[in-house]
């Protein structure tokens, strides 16, 4: 959280910096934040996620959704709320002024690791969707050792995580213009 701030920060400085000496007024970003509903829990803040069944369920009587793990709050959208902050994508209106050449008058520049979703897979090599599955080295079917399933202590049983990139913004500021959308002098 604290690196989303700092640079959000940075960009204001830079862009003041950018400012007309003259007016001694910062320009605004162009871009602007904007709340979008939480894709992996469909804005409820809170979902159940179920295990995969690796043969760790054979021969239980009890219902398979007695092992639902519940997650509250969601760890993917803004603590639970059923929303999170993201980067409005819309194209703004161009001023007089002469366009960035890299984000064209947007300020922002999609974030190329998660295709601007914010989303991103779980990075641990062991998670298959969101699942780590531990079959001991002695396991045999006929040995009744069932294997061992847990979340991922990642992505919590999901399989998806915040994009690192962006931190599930979408996207980024644009670094040659520093948010602003037009052109530096």
């Amino acid at each position: 959280m604290r690196k989303i701030a700092f640079a959000g920060m940075f960009a204001m400085v830079a862009a003041m910096a950018v400012a007309d000496a003259s007016t001694n007024k910062p320009p605004a970003l162009a871009a602007s934040k904007t709340r979008i509903k939480c894709t992996v829990c469909n804005g409820r803040g809170h979902l159940k996620v179920s295990p995969p069944d690796h043969g760790q369920y054979g021969g239980r009587i009890e219902h398979r959704s007695h092992w639902d793990v519940k997650l509250n709050p969601c760890p993917v959208c803004t603590r639970g709320r059923g929303w999170r902050e993201a980067w409005d994508l819309t194209q703004p209106e161009p001023t007089e002024a002469v366009p960035c050449t890299k984000c064209g008058w947007s300020g922002i520049v999609q974030c190329r690791k998660c295709l601007a979703s914010g989303i991103a897979d779980c990075p641990k090599s062991e998670c298959k969707d969101g699942w780590i599955v531990e079959k001991s080295s002695t396991y045999r079917r006929s040995s009744r050792k069932p294997p061992s399933v847990k979340p991922c202590p990642e992505c919590k049983g999901i399989g998806k995580i915040l994009c690192r990139a962006c931190k599930g913004m979408r996207a980024e500021l644009c670094n040659r213009c520093y948010g602003t959308g037009a052109k530096r002098r």
